[in-house]
């Protein structure tokens, strides 16, 4: 479901810019507070330790924001094993690099690191599909680009409150498992396994073959989700903020739901369109579970009863 707010950024002024260039270039004082100062909790700045945790590979480098105007020769190296793992490079002014390492001597470079480690999308995927056939289907999330990594944390914790299983991102156009969704998730990263895929609508495939409905949500559609039954091996696909499903992932899915609206705003924010979804198929999943016990209660006391009137 698509979420009305959509956050503006603001931009820095041309001349601060400038002035901060000038101060980190002339004042050797500054520079050296910059560099002893403490990078925020899950960045990494500067162009030797970006390079080393690259090299190194033992922790997760989410992307990379490059400055631009920044010296290519330098960052050849950065660049290539960039491109190796599949981090995502971006250039941004670097004034924008100032606000995401504020007071530190980044160089022109600043890392995102993981603050979890990911599962294996392989792996995750035949785990899921051994359960197909069980008293315990799967139910799993996708998020088809969700960036805001608080809409991600809340998304996790309802994941786990509602023992949904996993929960598939992919690896660009969307946001990673930073501290900021660590704080949000409220200790949910420690017991929800996050996978990252190179292509969502490969992904609903792979899941359809192993036996999983794929569910999208979309406003226009014309099955509610209360009508879906989720009883069944289910994927929750949902868009992300402002886009909503991209068409290609809308067209591979088994069904679209929706989520009636009574009032004036058009859509929910996603996480809270997930929580909605999920606790629906909570629900429907504890119903079939009581009734498969009163069934099997009923039948036992028949069969009791039956004994009874035999040793009678």
């Amino acid at each position: 479901m698509k979420p009305q707010r959509k956050s503006r950024q603001r931009r820095a002024s041309p001349h601060i810019d400038q002035e901060h260039e000038r101060r980190e270039g002339t004042h050797a004082q500054d520079g050296e507070r910059r560099e002893h100062a403490p990078a925020p909790s899950g960045q990494l700045y500067g162009v030797a330790p970006v390079l080393e945790a690259l090299r190194a590979g033992g922790r997760r480098v989410e992307r990379i924001t490059v400055a631009e105007g920044a010296h290519e020769a330098r960052l050849h190296e950065l660049f290539e094993l960039a491109r190796e793992q599949r981090v995502p490079v971006r250039r941004a002014p670097r004034a924008e690099l100032h606000r995401l390492a504020p007071h530190a001597n980044h160089q022109g470079v600043v890392a995102s690191v993981a603050a979890a480690a990911y599962a294996d999308a392989d792996e995750l995927l035949d785990a899921l599909a051994a359960r197909v056939n069980t008293a315990a289907p799967p139910l799993t999330v996708v998020l088809d680009g969700v960036e805001d990594p608080r809409n991600l944390g809340a998304i996790l914790r309802t994941c786990e409150c509602v023992g949904a299983d996993a929960v598939f991102v992919p690896e660009r156009r969307a946001v990673g498992l930073t501290e900021t969704v660590a704080k949000a998730a409220a200790g949910a990263l420690e017991y929800v396994r996050v996978a990252r895929v190179t292509n969502v609508a490969r992904l609903i495939e792979e899941l359809k073959e192993r036996g999983i409905w794929t569910i999208g949500t979309a406003a226009d559609a014309s099955l509610e989700y209360t009508d879906w039954d989720w009883t069944r091996p289910s994927v929750l696909l949902l868009g992300g903020e402002g886009e909503g499903l991209r068409r290609l992932v809308r067209e591979r899915c088994d069904a679209l739901v929706r989520i009636p609206l009574r009032g004036r705003i058009a859509s929910l924010n996603v996480s809270v369109a997930a929580g909605v979804v999920l606790y629906e198929a909570l629900r429907q999943r504890m119903a079939a579970a009581a009734q498969v016990k009163q069934v099997g209660d009923e039948r036992a006391a028949e069969a009791g009863h039956e004994r009874a009137i035999k040793l009678q």
